[in-house]
């Protein structure tokens, strides 16, 4: 093909044919267009100029086509069709109907907090549409939201800020402790730093994540005396399952001790050390910001966590410290 040779025919000149076709009358098209007959006029000089043939001759009964435009009729209404349906609008997301697939990356924190609020509500609103969720190095994300191999990551990852990713605020994180359920410091009159340091640990090791939580792991390890850390394992299930049946304590975000608490029968605690409070967001490439299923995810997810009247909202509102120790938490936070 010799892009040089092809004819000046756009869109508009097609609506115009398509149009005198219809009413055999440039008068009449030029009213239903809602231009100018002399516009009309000048699109079929183009149009007869650049197809090379007359198109559309007047007589008795109106404009009657030419041999050369009824065979062009089928093909030109087939190409207005197909920008109509196909690109001129995108179409409409229906979750009712859809049985989509999202690819959704996330730390294991991540999918301990993200999945259990999410994966409900997705089913209520969208029945048929799935959840498969990943884990990966931080550049493997990037190259996996440009091509579109993951949908939507979730967390707090400080890595994904190259150009060409977008991101949105979900909720404000700080953190807590966790102890078993019975633990000596369950009844503590008071949980202070020293307190804190006589105690064994279990510290979350980020790695090579990116996630966020490597501050907070910095900062424990210069608290915590070398000997009281008893475990460093890389996933926040794992802690807290190992958390059960030992005296450790494991320092966790607050949402996903919600999550992992009552799962492993654990008791949450104010946190004595000032560490930083961090945001989480949702991440997707540029390429599918405008896409409808995306943008339907991504809305879902905001008004899960992100408001007053928020699912999130309502499952911290649950989050309990013994009397004695709910100012230390409040106090802490602002530290």
């Amino acid at each position: 093909m010799d892009f040089h040779k092809l004819p000046d025919i756009d869109l508009k000149l097609l609506v115009v044919f398509d149009e005198i076709r219809k009413c055999r009358s440039i008068t009449l098209a030029a009213e239903n267009i809602g231009v100018t007959q002399s516009a009309i006029s000048k699109s079929l000089q183009r149009l007869r100029h650049n197809l090379g043939d007359t198109l559309f001759v007047r007589t008795t009964n109106g404009m009657e086509a030419t041999p050369r435009a009824e065979a062009l009729e089928a093909p030109i209404s087939e190409i207005l069709r197909a920008y109509y349906d196909r690109i001129a609008i995108a179409p409409p997301f229906d979750p009712v109907s859809s049985e989509r697939i999202f690819t959704v990356h996330a730390s294991d924190l991540g999918m301990s907090i993200f999945l259990p609020i999410v994966v409900p509500e997705v089913k209520r609103q969208a029945a048929r549409v799935r959840i498969h969720c990943t884990t990966a190095n931080q550049r493997e994300v990037l190259d996996a939201l440009e091509s579109g191999d993951i949908d939507l990551s979730l967390g707090a990852f400080s890595s994904l800020s190259e150009s060409g990713i977008y991101q949105q605020r979900l909720f404000v994180e700080h953190y807590i402790c966790l102890v078993r359920r019975g633990h000596p410091l369950c009844k503590a009159p008071r949980f202070d730093l020293d307190l804190f340091r006589q105690q064994t640990h279990i510290i979350i090791a980020s790695g090579k994540s990116g996630h966020i939580h490597g501050r907070a792991e910095t900062i424990l390890l210069d608290e915590i005396p070398p000997l009281n850390v008893a475990m460093k394992v890389p996933s926040f299930v794992l802690a807290a399952m190992l958390l059960r049946s030992t005296d450790h304590i494991l320092t966790i975000p607050s949402a996903a001790a919600i999550a992992l608490a009552p799962e492993f029968e654990l008791e949450s605690l104010p946190c004595p050390v000032p560490l930083p409070e961090f945001t989480v967001f949702q991440y997707w490439h540029e390429r599918f910001s405008h896409d409808p299923a995306c943008q339907w995810l991504r809305g879902l997810i905001r008004d899960v966590f992100d408001g007053p009247n928020s699912v999130m909202e309502r499952i911290k509102s649950k989050l309990d410290f013994p009397p004695s120790l709910s100012q230390q938490s409040d106090e802490a936070r602002k530290g």
